[in-house]
């Protein structure tokens, strides 16, 4: 079974998925920890999984680990892209979030901005590709490395659906305009991604669902046109 929540101002999906008798990995728990944690109240939390480490994937990590008693996991060439993240929040005093950061400013200057002594202190399990989590019933969460929106890009294979972080979504691959991003290796990754068969649910780090089937036709389009 996959729960999914929507977080904080980039509206980021947080995903728990659960096997048998409650075991449980949470997925990108980007922000709003209270409702992070309801989401899984009851379930036997095994892990908290990365995609990627851009603040709006991880704000609620330290808070929520704390509280389940877990470890945060993620590809280690993500340590690279936290402290990034946090090096922009002290320069600048807010995240970058890329192409939305100028509406999110001009419509709320503190949408964007956080304490830099509060924030998850970036500590977390290096993640290689292949690694699996066994949750019972036939669910097994398996890690896959898919640089290019970072350079430790993951995502979880899951029966019947990939979650694929910011790397893949309807329409497209994720954005690579911002350091530590490449346009040529996300379309690798992509391409990787969508040799899944036809039915495979792609659920995203944003936004709605779609499936493998429906995407794989346009990818030499987005080849093209360049992102």
């Amino acid at each position: 079974m996959i729960r999914r929540l929507v977080v904080g101002p980039l509206e980021t999906n947080v995903y728990a998925v659960t096997g048998t008798r409650g075991r449980t990995v949470l997925v990108d728990p980007g922000a709003e920890p209270h409702r992070v944690l309801d989401l899984v109240a009851g379930l036997d939390v095994r892990a908290i999984l990365l995609t990627h480490a851009h603040f709006d994937h991880v704000l609620a990590a330290g808070d929520v680990a704390r509280v389940l008693g877990v470890d945060v996991h993620a590809h280690a060439a993500e340590r690279e892209v936290w402290e990034h993240e946090v090096d922009h929040l002290r320069r600048h005093g807010h995240f970058d979030a890329g192409t939305a950061t100028g509406d999110l400013l001009a419509r709320a200057p503190d949408l964007l901005g956080a304490p830099v002594a509060g924030l998850w202190d970036g500590r977390f399990e290096p993640v290689a590709d292949g690694r699996t989590w066994d949750l019972g019933g036939g669910v097994k969460v398996t890690a896959r490395h898919v640089p290019g929106h970072t350079p430790g890009g993951l995502a979880y294979a899951v029966p019947g659906a990939v979650l694929t972080g910011d790397t893949l979504f309807p329409g497209g691959p994720g954005l690579t305009g911002w350091p530590l991003s490449d346009f040529a290796t996300i379309m690798t990754s992509v391409r990787q991604l969508l040799r899944e068969p036809p039915d495979t649910v792609i659920r995203p780090g944003h936004g709605r669902a779609t499936t493998v089937g429906a995407e794989r036709p346009h990818v030499d389009e987005w080849q093209a046109r360049g992102w």
